[in-house]
């Protein structure tokens, strides 16, 4: 019989070999038990009645894990001071979910949050860092939306909330759609709106739907319900009235000119004549353009006048000019 020591020295041989046939086929699964990595990025957000904790977790550790805990306590106390902070988990979410919707919670209250990622092999990462919610009692819809066309702009504006006093630390945030009542979680502006008024680039081929939330200026931005929907659309646009028409005659043509309109969305011009045998003017053309030619001949006295026109609609009528034959010397 071997001795106990061949025996150990046998054992460890063939554990010794079992590791090295295994070779890298070891280092996964050993790290498939690590814990995953550590929620960092969190940010909270309220509005209207729900209270958004939102993350961000790399897509190439997401692949490795079942999905986050979140996890609440109410108060705001903190960690480090003597006090046992008591959280529960109030809900798992599937790995590819970046986003939690809490409804449970009261305003003047303090909830703290915090996330722990949960790995395939049941592994839990560290606790994120604690994301403090205490919302605010929420401002209250903006009302009385109008616009204002420009030369190459919608101009939106509505009532400011409060007064004095009361108006300090509201500002505003602007949606826009292209269906009414349908609009995105994120805003049209880039920073919240101090003023009650916005400033857009003009949409010509279809209506625009607008809505305006204010907010407090908090750190959990408390953003209010919406205003009611603002429709803009382009069939009411009217260019303003063309300016300066004159002409030059020539016993073969008329030409016709004018000032250039101001509006960027005007899409050109029509021309209305009326002859001395006529009794109403008739549309005798188009030009994108401030001028005009006349083919013509120029036998009789006649009279002209344009419109400038817009998506749908025409100007007022510019002022009617009549032009003579010219008389042989």
């Amino acid at each position: 019989m071997l001795s106990h020591k061949k025996l150990l020295y046998s054992s460890l041989l063939i554990i010794a070999l079992l590791l090295t046939s295994c070779g890298k086929k070891g280092d996964p699964t050993l790290k498939s038990f690590e814990k995953p990595q550590t929620v960092k990025d969190i940010k909270a957000m309220h509005r209207e009645d729900e209270l958004i904790i939102s993350w961000s977790y790399p897509s190439s550790e997401r692949e490795k894990i079942k999905g986050f805990y979140i996890e609440k306590a109410i108060g705001d106390r903190q960690e480090g001071k003597g006090e046992v902070i008591e959280y529960k988990n109030i809900a798992f979410l599937k790995n590819d979910i970046s986003q939690f919707i809490d409804k449970d919670f009261k305003t003047e209250k303090t909830y703290l949050y915090k996330i722990r990622a949960y790995s395939l092999r049941n592994a839990i990462s560290d606790d994120s860092p604690v994301i403090k919610a205490a919302p605010k009692e929420l401002p209250k819809p903006p009302v009385k939306l109008s616009y204002k066309v420009t030369t190459d702009s919608i101009e939106i504006a509505w009532q400011a909330i409060g007064n004095g006093q009361e108006a300090i630390g509201i500002i505003y945030n602007i949606y826009k759609s292209y269906e009414t009542g349908k609009y995105g979680a994120s805003p049209l502006n880039s920073a919240p709106l101090k003023e009650p008024a916005f400033k857009d680039k003009i949409e010509t081929e279809k209506s625009v739907y607008y809505t305006v939330r204010a907010l407090l200026d908090t750190e959990l931005k408390d953003e209010g319900y919406p205003s009611e929907g603002l429709e803009v659309n382009p069939e009411s646009f009217i260019p303003a009235r063309p300016k300066k028409l004159t002409y030059v005659p020539s016993r073969q043509k008329v030409y016709l000119m004018w000032d250039e309109n101001r509006e960027t969305w005007a899409k050109g011009y029509r021309v209305y004549r009326k002859k001395a045998s006529e009794t109403e003017f008739k549309l005798i053309g188009e030009s994108i353009l401030p001028a005009f030619t006349d083919n013509d001949p120029l036998s009789s006295k006649r009279s002209y006048y344009i419109t400038a026109v817009g998506p749908k609609k025409e100007s007022i009528p510019s002022e009617i000019i009549d032009v003579h034959p010219l008389v042989e010397r």
